[in-house]
Protein backbone atom coordinates (compact mmCIF):
# COMPACT_ATOMS: atom_id res chain seq x y z
CA UNK A 1 0.00 0.00 0.00
CA UNK A 2 1.24 3.49 -0.86
CA UNK A 3 2.39 5.54 2.12
CA UNK A 4 0.39 8.77 1.95
CA UNK A 5 2.41 10.80 4.45
CA UNK A 6 5.29 12.28 2.45
CA UNK A 7 6.73 14.32 5.34
CA UNK A 8 7.30 11.26 7.49
CA UNK A 9 10.09 9.63 5.57
CA UNK A 10 13.02 11.32 3.91
CA UNK A 11 15.99 10.21 1.97
CA UNK A 12 19.37 11.15 3.21
CA UNK A 13 20.90 12.05 -0.11
CA UNK A 14 24.20 13.45 0.94
CA UNK A 15 24.19 16.78 -0.87
CA UNK A 16 20.54 17.64 -0.22
CA UNK A 17 20.07 16.42 3.33
CA UNK A 18 23.37 17.72 4.64
CA UNK A 19 22.29 21.28 3.89
CA UNK A 20 18.92 20.89 5.57
CA UNK A 21 20.39 19.20 8.61
CA UNK A 22 22.98 21.92 9.09
CA UNK A 23 20.22 24.51 8.91
CA UNK A 24 18.31 22.69 11.67
CA UNK A 25 20.74 23.80 14.37
CA UNK A 26 19.92 25.61 17.54
CA UNK A 27 16.51 25.80 19.17
CA UNK A 28 13.89 23.28 20.10
CA UNK A 29 11.51 24.27 17.29
CA UNK A 30 8.38 26.40 17.01
CA UNK A 31 6.22 23.35 17.61
CA UNK A 32 7.39 22.89 21.20
CA UNK A 33 4.21 24.45 22.62
CA UNK A 34 1.84 22.41 20.48
CA UNK A 35 -0.01 19.56 22.19
CA UNK A 36 0.70 16.00 21.14
CA UNK A 37 1.78 16.12 17.49
CA UNK A 38 1.62 12.89 15.49
CA UNK A 39 4.54 10.52 15.95
CA UNK A 40 6.69 9.65 12.95
CA UNK A 41 9.01 6.72 12.32
CA UNK A 42 12.67 7.68 12.19
CA UNK A 43 14.11 5.30 9.62
CA UNK A 44 16.12 6.49 6.64
CA UNK A 45 16.55 4.56 3.38
CA UNK A 46 19.81 4.98 1.51
CA UNK A 47 19.33 5.77 -2.21
CA UNK A 48 20.61 2.39 -3.33
CA UNK A 49 19.07 -0.92 -4.24
CA UNK A 50 21.47 -3.60 -2.98
CA UNK A 51 21.62 -7.01 -4.58
CA UNK A 52 20.28 -9.93 -2.61
CA UNK A 53 23.02 -10.96 -0.17
CA UNK A 54 25.09 -14.00 -0.97
CA UNK A 55 24.74 -17.18 1.07
CA UNK A 56 28.11 -16.69 2.77
CA UNK A 57 26.49 -16.28 6.21
CA UNK A 58 23.54 -18.62 5.68
CA UNK A 59 25.19 -21.44 7.64
CA UNK A 60 25.57 -19.24 10.72
CA UNK A 61 29.34 -18.90 10.31
CA UNK A 62 29.28 -15.06 10.25
CA UNK A 63 31.95 -15.25 7.54
CA UNK A 64 30.99 -11.84 6.13
CA UNK A 65 32.50 -10.28 9.25
CA UNK A 66 35.91 -10.80 7.64
CA UNK A 67 34.92 -9.02 4.42
CA UNK A 68 34.62 -5.38 3.46
CA UNK A 69 31.13 -3.89 3.75
CA UNK A 70 28.94 -3.83 0.69
CA UNK A 71 28.93 -0.83 -1.59
CA UNK A 72 25.98 0.36 -3.64
CA UNK A 73 25.55 2.67 -6.62
CA UNK A 74 23.24 5.54 -5.79
CA UNK A 75 20.05 6.16 -7.72
CA UNK A 76 19.43 9.57 -9.17
CA UNK A 77 19.37 12.39 -6.66
CA UNK A 78 16.17 14.45 -6.29
CA UNK A 79 15.95 16.88 -9.16
CA UNK A 80 18.16 14.85 -11.49
CA UNK A 81 15.10 13.35 -13.15
CA UNK A 82 12.54 15.91 -12.04
CA UNK A 83 11.34 14.10 -8.92
CA UNK A 84 11.51 14.97 -5.25
CA UNK A 85 12.91 12.85 -2.43
CA UNK A 86 9.53 11.38 -1.49
CA UNK A 87 8.95 10.18 -5.05
CA UNK A 88 12.37 8.59 -5.02
CA UNK A 89 11.59 6.85 -1.74
CA UNK A 90 8.35 5.54 -3.16
CA UNK A 91 10.23 4.32 -6.23
CA UNK A 92 12.70 2.42 -4.05
CA UNK A 93 9.89 0.86 -2.02
CA UNK A 94 8.23 -0.12 -5.29
CA UNK A 95 11.45 -1.77 -6.43
CA UNK A 96 12.14 0.57 -9.35
CA UNK A 97 15.73 0.95 -10.46
CA UNK A 98 15.29 4.51 -11.70
CA UNK A 99 17.09 6.40 -14.40
CA UNK A 100 19.64 9.16 -14.54
CA UNK A 101 23.15 9.51 -13.23
CA UNK A 102 23.91 9.77 -9.53
CA UNK A 103 26.54 12.18 -8.35
CA UNK A 104 29.94 10.67 -7.63
CA UNK A 105 29.80 11.80 -4.00
CA UNK A 106 26.46 10.07 -3.43
CA UNK A 107 27.67 6.88 -5.08
CA UNK A 108 30.84 6.86 -3.01
CA UNK A 109 29.01 7.61 0.24
CA UNK A 110 26.92 4.46 0.58
CA UNK A 111 28.38 1.37 2.16
CA UNK A 112 26.32 -1.19 4.06
CA UNK A 113 26.78 -3.88 6.67
CA UNK A 114 25.45 -7.35 7.44
CA UNK A 115 24.50 -8.44 10.97
CA UNK A 116 27.78 -10.38 11.24
CA UNK A 117 29.75 -7.25 10.38
CA UNK A 118 27.87 -5.06 12.86
CA UNK A 119 28.16 -7.68 15.60
CA UNK A 120 31.91 -7.86 15.02
CA UNK A 121 32.30 -4.09 14.93
CA UNK A 122 30.61 -3.63 18.32
CA UNK A 123 32.03 -6.79 19.87
CA UNK A 124 28.90 -8.89 20.24
CA UNK A 125 30.70 -11.75 18.51
CA UNK A 126 33.07 -11.84 21.49
CA UNK A 127 30.29 -12.62 23.97
CA UNK A 128 30.25 -16.25 25.15
CA UNK A 129 28.46 -18.74 22.92
CA UNK A 130 25.32 -20.40 24.19
CA UNK A 131 25.97 -23.33 26.53
CA UNK A 132 24.12 -25.47 29.05
CA UNK A 133 25.83 -23.49 31.79
CA UNK A 134 24.87 -20.00 30.62
CA UNK A 135 21.52 -21.06 29.08
CA UNK A 136 21.93 -18.74 26.11
CA UNK A 137 21.99 -15.65 28.33
CA UNK A 138 24.53 -13.91 26.11
CA UNK A 139 22.08 -14.29 23.24
CA UNK A 140 19.20 -12.83 25.28
CA UNK A 141 17.39 -16.08 26.04
CA UNK A 142 14.58 -15.71 28.56
CA UNK A 143 14.02 -12.01 27.82
CA UNK A 144 11.23 -10.29 25.91
CA UNK A 145 11.83 -7.30 23.65
CA UNK A 146 8.73 -5.36 22.65
CA UNK A 147 8.95 -3.34 19.45
CA UNK A 148 6.33 -0.58 19.39
CA UNK A 149 5.18 0.80 16.06
CA UNK A 150 2.03 2.07 14.37
CA UNK A 151 -0.30 0.53 11.81
CA UNK A 152 -0.01 -2.98 10.39
CA UNK A 153 2.92 -4.75 8.76
CA UNK A 154 1.41 -7.82 7.08
CA UNK A 155 4.78 -9.19 5.90
CA UNK A 156 6.79 -8.76 9.10
CA UNK A 157 7.03 -12.46 9.99
CA UNK A 158 7.97 -13.63 6.49
CA UNK A 159 10.50 -10.81 6.13
CA UNK A 160 12.09 -11.80 9.45
CA UNK A 161 12.32 -15.39 8.23
CA UNK A 162 14.00 -14.25 5.00
CA UNK A 163 16.43 -12.03 6.91
CA UNK A 164 17.34 -14.88 9.26
CA UNK A 165 17.76 -17.54 6.60
CA UNK A 166 19.88 -15.43 4.28
CA UNK A 167 22.09 -13.88 6.94
CA UNK A 168 22.58 -16.93 9.15
CA UNK A 169 20.58 -15.88 12.21
CA UNK A 170 18.54 -18.35 14.27
CA UNK A 171 14.95 -18.73 13.14
CA UNK A 172 12.07 -17.45 15.27
CA UNK A 173 8.99 -19.59 15.81
CA UNK A 174 5.88 -17.51 15.17
CA UNK A 175 3.70 -17.69 18.28
CA UNK A 176 0.21 -16.15 18.22
CA UNK A 177 -0.99 -14.18 21.24
CA UNK A 178 -4.74 -14.33 21.77
CA UNK A 179 -6.46 -10.99 22.34
CA UNK A 180 -7.99 -12.59 25.45
CA UNK A 181 -4.66 -13.84 26.83
CA UNK A 182 -3.96 -13.28 30.51
CA UNK A 183 -1.28 -10.64 31.04
CA UNK A 184 1.56 -10.59 31.67
CA UNK A 185 2.44 -13.42 29.34
CA UNK A 186 4.46 -16.26 30.83
CA UNK A 187 8.15 -15.40 30.67
CA UNK A 188 10.25 -17.37 28.22
CA UNK A 189 12.31 -20.07 29.88
CA UNK A 190 16.05 -19.43 30.15
CA UNK A 191 17.68 -21.49 27.42
CA UNK A 192 14.71 -21.18 25.07
CA UNK A 193 15.04 -20.05 21.46
CA UNK A 194 13.58 -17.03 19.71
CA UNK A 195 9.85 -16.68 19.24
CA UNK A 196 8.05 -13.88 17.43
CA UNK A 197 4.55 -12.54 18.00
CA UNK A 198 2.43 -9.65 16.74
CA UNK A 199 -0.11 -7.90 18.96
CA UNK A 200 -2.62 -5.28 17.86
CA UNK A 201 -3.17 -2.58 20.49
CA UNK A 202 -6.41 -0.75 21.09
CA UNK A 203 -6.60 2.94 21.88
CA UNK A 204 -7.34 1.94 25.47
CA UNK A 205 -4.18 -0.13 25.82
CA UNK A 206 -5.83 -3.50 25.37
CA UNK A 207 -5.51 -6.14 22.65
CA UNK A 208 -7.73 -6.78 19.65
CA UNK A 209 -7.90 -9.31 16.85
CA UNK A 210 -8.51 -6.50 14.38
CA UNK A 211 -5.31 -5.38 12.66
CA UNK A 212 -4.90 -1.65 12.05
CA UNK A 213 -4.63 -0.30 8.53
CA UNK A 214 -1.45 -1.11 6.64
CA UNK A 215 1.10 1.62 6.01
CA UNK A 216 4.25 1.10 3.94
CA UNK A 217 6.37 3.63 5.82
CA UNK A 218 5.61 2.32 9.29
CA UNK A 219 5.89 -1.25 8.01
CA UNK A 220 9.40 -0.55 6.74
CA UNK A 221 10.24 0.78 10.21
CA UNK A 222 8.90 -2.20 12.13
CA UNK A 223 10.50 -4.69 9.73
CA UNK A 224 13.87 -3.06 10.40
CA UNK A 225 13.34 -2.89 14.17
CA UNK A 226 12.36 -6.53 14.52
CA UNK A 227 15.22 -7.77 12.35
CA UNK A 228 17.97 -5.81 14.06
CA UNK A 229 16.77 -6.38 17.62
CA UNK A 230 16.93 -10.08 16.78
CA UNK A 231 20.42 -9.70 15.27
CA UNK A 232 21.72 -8.40 18.61
CA UNK A 233 19.77 -10.76 20.90
CA UNK A 234 19.09 -13.79 18.69
CA UNK A 235 17.50 -15.95 21.42
CA UNK A 236 15.18 -13.32 22.90
CA UNK A 237 11.42 -13.37 22.42
CA UNK A 238 10.28 -10.46 20.25
CA UNK A 239 6.76 -9.04 20.34
CA UNK A 240 5.71 -6.41 17.82
CA UNK A 241 3.02 -4.17 19.34
CA UNK A 242 1.13 -2.31 16.60
CA UNK A 243 -0.68 0.86 17.65
CA UNK A 244 -4.02 1.69 16.06
CA UNK A 245 -2.61 4.96 14.67
CA UNK A 246 0.42 7.22 15.00
CA UNK A 247 -1.29 9.69 17.34
CA UNK A 248 0.54 10.18 20.62
CA UNK A 249 -2.41 8.82 22.66
CA UNK A 250 -2.50 5.65 20.54
CA UNK A 251 1.28 5.27 20.70
CA UNK A 252 1.30 5.63 24.49
CA UNK A 253 -1.50 3.06 24.72
CA UNK A 254 0.70 0.63 22.76
CA UNK A 255 3.71 1.43 24.97
CA UNK A 256 1.64 0.76 28.08
CA UNK A 257 0.43 -2.52 26.57
CA UNK A 258 4.05 -3.56 25.93
CA UNK A 259 4.72 -3.20 29.64
CA UNK A 260 1.60 -5.17 30.56
CA UNK A 261 2.64 -7.97 28.19
CA UNK A 262 5.71 -8.66 30.33
CA UNK A 263 8.40 -7.17 28.11
CA UNK A 264 11.63 -6.40 29.92
CA UNK A 265 12.83 -4.09 27.12
CA UNK A 266 10.68 -1.75 25.00
CA UNK A 267 12.14 -0.28 21.80
CA UNK A 268 10.52 2.82 20.26
CA UNK A 269 11.89 3.94 16.88
CA UNK A 270 9.67 6.95 16.38
CA UNK A 271 9.33 10.47 17.62
CA UNK A 272 7.51 13.77 17.68
CA UNK A 273 9.01 17.18 18.36
CA UNK A 274 8.69 17.66 22.11
CA UNK A 275 5.54 19.44 23.22
CA UNK A 276 4.36 21.27 26.31
CA UNK A 277 1.88 18.59 27.43
CA UNK A 278 4.30 15.67 27.07
CA UNK A 279 4.41 15.13 30.86
CA UNK A 280 0.79 13.96 30.61
CA UNK A 281 2.03 10.78 28.89
CA UNK A 282 4.73 9.79 31.38
CA UNK A 283 2.51 7.07 32.80
CA UNK A 284 3.28 4.91 29.76
CA UNK A 285 6.87 4.43 31.01
CA UNK A 286 6.13 3.37 34.59
CA UNK A 287 5.97 -0.43 34.31
CA UNK A 288 8.23 -2.04 36.88
CA UNK A 289 11.30 -3.87 35.60
CA UNK A 290 11.02 -2.50 32.06
CA UNK A 291 13.80 -0.71 30.15
CA UNK A 292 12.50 1.86 27.66
CA UNK A 293 14.62 3.06 24.71
CA UNK A 294 13.76 5.55 21.96
CA UNK A 295 15.36 7.05 18.87
CA UNK A 296 16.58 10.60 19.44
CA UNK A 297 15.47 11.69 15.96
CA UNK A 298 17.00 12.26 12.53
CA UNK A 299 16.75 16.06 12.19
CA UNK A 300 19.93 17.13 13.91
CA UNK A 301 19.69 19.66 16.74
CA UNK A 302 16.16 18.95 17.94
CA UNK A 303 14.56 17.31 20.96
CA UNK A 304 12.02 14.54 20.41
CA UNK A 305 9.40 12.74 22.46
CA UNK A 306 9.46 9.97 23.76
CA UNK A 307 13.27 10.09 23.86
CA UNK A 308 13.10 13.20 26.06
CA UNK A 309 11.44 11.34 28.93
CA UNK A 310 13.77 10.80 31.89
CA UNK A 311 12.46 7.23 32.01
CA UNK A 312 13.68 6.55 28.46
CA UNK A 313 17.21 5.96 27.14
CA UNK A 314 17.66 8.21 24.09
CA UNK A 315 19.72 6.68 21.28
CA UNK A 316 21.56 9.02 18.90
CA UNK A 317 23.51 8.23 15.76
CA UNK A 318 26.94 7.91 14.24
CA UNK A 319 28.59 7.16 10.93
CA UNK A 320 30.35 3.80 11.16
CA UNK A 321 33.54 2.74 9.41
CA UNK A 322 34.33 -0.86 10.35
CA UNK A 323 36.57 -3.70 9.30
CA UNK A 324 36.16 -6.83 11.39
CA UNK A 325 36.50 -5.87 15.05
CA UNK A 326 38.07 -2.51 14.24
CA UNK A 327 35.74 0.44 14.07
CA UNK A 328 35.85 4.20 14.00
CA UNK A 329 32.84 6.48 14.27
CA UNK A 330 31.99 10.11 13.76
CA UNK A 331 28.82 11.88 14.75
CA UNK A 332 26.06 11.61 12.15
CA UNK A 333 24.70 14.95 10.96
CA UNK A 334 21.14 13.75 11.50
CA UNK A 335 21.58 12.61 15.10
CA UNK A 336 18.86 14.21 17.21
CA UNK A 337 19.98 15.97 20.36
CA UNK A 338 19.77 19.08 22.45
CA UNK A 339 18.35 20.51 25.66
CA UNK A 340 14.70 20.01 26.51
CA UNK A 341 12.40 22.99 26.81
CA UNK A 342 10.13 21.24 29.29
CA UNK A 343 11.63 18.20 31.04
CA UNK A 344 13.67 18.76 34.21
CA UNK A 345 17.18 17.33 34.34
CA UNK A 346 17.20 13.84 35.90
CA UNK A 347 19.56 13.25 38.82
CA UNK A 348 21.85 11.03 36.73
CA UNK A 349 22.58 13.89 34.30
CA UNK A 350 23.01 16.63 36.91
CA UNK A 351 26.81 16.36 36.99
CA UNK A 352 27.27 16.63 33.22
CA UNK A 353 28.71 19.72 31.59
CA UNK A 354 27.14 20.66 28.27
CA UNK A 355 27.69 23.42 25.74
CA UNK A 356 24.59 25.42 24.97
CA UNK A 357 23.85 27.25 21.73
CA UNK A 358 25.43 30.42 23.15
CA UNK A 359 28.68 28.56 23.80
CA UNK A 360 28.30 28.63 27.58
CA UNK A 361 29.40 25.44 29.32
CA UNK A 362 27.38 24.53 32.39
CA UNK A 363 25.52 21.78 34.21
CA UNK A 364 22.14 21.26 32.56
CA UNK A 365 18.95 22.33 34.30
CA UNK A 366 16.77 20.39 31.86
CA UNK A 367 16.96 16.95 30.32
CA UNK A 368 19.68 16.64 27.68
CA UNK A 369 19.89 14.01 24.98
CA UNK A 370 20.89 11.68 23.47
CA UNK A 371 22.26 9.36 26.15
CA UNK A 372 24.12 6.91 23.90
CA UNK A 373 24.54 6.27 20.18
CA UNK A 374 24.89 3.60 17.50
CA UNK A 375 25.45 3.49 13.75
CA UNK A 376 22.67 5.49 12.09
CA UNK A 377 23.90 7.13 8.89
CA UNK A 378 22.19 5.41 5.93
CA UNK A 379 25.43 6.10 4.08
CA UNK A 380 26.98 3.52 6.43
CA UNK A 381 23.72 1.62 6.51
CA UNK A 382 22.57 -1.88 7.29
CA UNK A 383 20.66 -4.47 5.27
CA UNK A 384 16.96 -4.95 5.90
CA UNK A 385 14.13 -6.83 4.19
CA UNK A 386 10.72 -5.28 3.61
CA UNK A 387 7.97 -6.98 1.61
CA UNK A 388 10.52 -9.46 0.29
CA UNK A 389 12.91 -6.82 -1.07
CA UNK A 390 16.32 -5.81 0.26
CA UNK A 391 17.15 -2.24 1.21
CA UNK A 392 19.91 -0.30 2.96
CA UNK A 393 18.57 1.56 5.97
CA UNK A 394 19.70 3.79 8.79
CA UNK A 395 18.44 6.50 11.10
CA UNK A 396 18.54 6.61 14.89
CA UNK A 397 15.70 4.10 14.67
CA UNK A 398 18.08 1.34 13.58
CA UNK A 399 20.36 1.95 16.56
CA UNK A 400 17.50 1.85 19.06
CA UNK A 401 16.50 -1.83 18.62
CA UNK A 402 20.19 -2.77 18.61
CA UNK A 403 20.74 -1.09 21.97
CA UNK A 404 17.51 -2.81 23.09
CA UNK A 405 19.00 -6.17 22.10
CA UNK A 406 22.17 -5.40 24.05
CA UNK A 407 20.12 -4.48 27.14
CA UNK A 408 18.16 -7.73 26.77
CA UNK A 409 21.48 -9.62 26.81
CA UNK A 410 22.57 -7.78 29.97
CA UNK A 411 19.22 -8.57 31.59
CA UNK A 412 19.53 -12.25 30.71
CA UNK A 413 23.02 -12.41 32.24
CA UNK A 414 21.74 -10.63 35.36
CA UNK A 415 18.96 -13.22 35.74
CA UNK A 416 21.55 -15.98 35.26
CA UNK A 417 23.45 -14.43 38.18
CA UNK A 418 20.37 -14.25 40.39
CA UNK A 419 19.72 -10.52 39.90
CA UNK A 420 16.66 -8.56 38.88
CA UNK A 421 16.45 -7.01 35.41
CA UNK A 422 17.68 -3.43 35.00
CA UNK A 423 14.44 -1.49 34.59
CA UNK A 424 14.86 2.20 33.84
CA UNK A 425 18.29 2.70 32.34
CA UNK A 426 19.38 6.23 33.18
CA UNK A 427 21.12 5.52 36.47
CA UNK A 428 22.80 2.23 35.51
CA UNK A 429 24.04 3.60 32.18
CA UNK A 430 25.50 6.81 33.60
CA UNK A 431 26.81 5.26 36.83
CA UNK A 432 28.32 2.13 35.31
CA UNK A 433 29.56 3.27 31.91
CA UNK A 434 30.47 6.82 32.88
CA UNK A 435 31.23 6.32 36.56
CA UNK A 436 34.99 6.45 36.19
CA UNK A 437 37.52 6.97 33.42
CA UNK A 438 38.63 3.33 33.30
CA UNK A 439 35.15 1.91 32.86
CA UNK A 440 34.21 4.61 30.38
CA UNK A 441 37.21 3.91 28.17
CA UNK A 442 36.61 0.15 28.27
CA UNK A 443 32.85 0.11 27.75
CA UNK A 444 32.31 3.00 25.35
CA UNK A 445 33.75 4.44 22.18
CA UNK A 446 33.82 8.16 22.88
CA UNK A 447 32.87 9.78 19.57
CA UNK A 448 34.75 13.07 19.34
CA UNK A 449 34.25 14.34 15.80
CA UNK A 450 31.34 15.33 13.61
CA UNK A 451 28.31 17.48 14.37
CA UNK A 452 24.54 17.73 13.98
CA UNK A 453 24.52 21.41 13.11
CA UNK A 454 26.64 24.55 12.91
CA UNK A 455 25.69 26.03 16.26
CA UNK A 456 27.84 26.14 19.36
CA UNK A 457 27.25 22.86 21.18
CA UNK A 458 26.33 21.02 17.99
CA UNK A 459 29.69 19.26 17.72
CA UNK A 460 30.77 15.95 19.20
CA UNK A 461 33.47 16.28 21.85
CA UNK A 462 35.36 14.32 24.47
CA UNK A 463 33.01 12.84 27.04
CA UNK A 464 29.29 13.55 26.92
CA UNK A 465 27.98 15.68 24.05
CA UNK A 466 24.61 16.64 22.60
CA UNK A 467 25.14 14.67 19.39
CA UNK A 468 26.23 11.16 20.45
CA UNK A 469 25.67 11.28 24.22
CA UNK A 470 28.22 9.13 26.02
CA UNK A 471 29.10 7.30 22.78
CA UNK A 472 28.70 3.80 21.36
CA UNK A 473 29.02 0.45 23.16
CA UNK A 474 31.88 -2.01 23.40
CA UNK A 475 29.56 -4.96 23.97
CA UNK A 476 31.61 -7.22 26.24
CA UNK A 477 32.47 -4.53 28.78
CA UNK A 478 29.06 -2.88 28.52
CA UNK A 479 27.33 -6.16 29.36
CA UNK A 480 29.81 -6.82 32.16
CA UNK A 481 29.22 -3.43 33.79
CA UNK A 482 25.46 -3.54 33.40
CA UNK A 483 25.45 -7.02 34.90
CA UNK A 484 27.51 -5.78 37.86
CA UNK A 485 25.12 -2.90 38.64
Amino acid sequence: MRDTRPSSFRFLLSAVAAASLLAACGGQGDEASEPAPEARPTFQLAPVLPPEPSDIDADGSETSATLAPGRGSALAAPGATGEDGESLRQRILAGGQGEGTATASAAAATVYYTPAQVRAAYGLDKLPASSSANKGAYQGSGQTIAIVGAYNNPSVATDLATFNAKLGLPGCAVTPVAATATLPLARPVAGSSCTFSVVHATSAGGMTTRAPAANAGWATETAMDVQWAHAMAPAARIVLVQAASASVPDMTAAIALAGKLGATVVSMSFGATEFSSQANYEGAFLASGVSYLAASGDSGRQVSWPAVSSRVLAVGGTTLAASGSTRSETAWAGSGGGISSFAAVPSWQATLRVTGTTGAVAAPVRRVLPDVAFNANPGSGQLIVYAGRWYVAGGTSIGTPQWAGLVAVANAVRVLNGKAVLGHLGLPIYRQLNGNATNYAASTLDVKSGSNGSCKGCAAAAGYDLVTGLGTPNAVKTVELLTAY
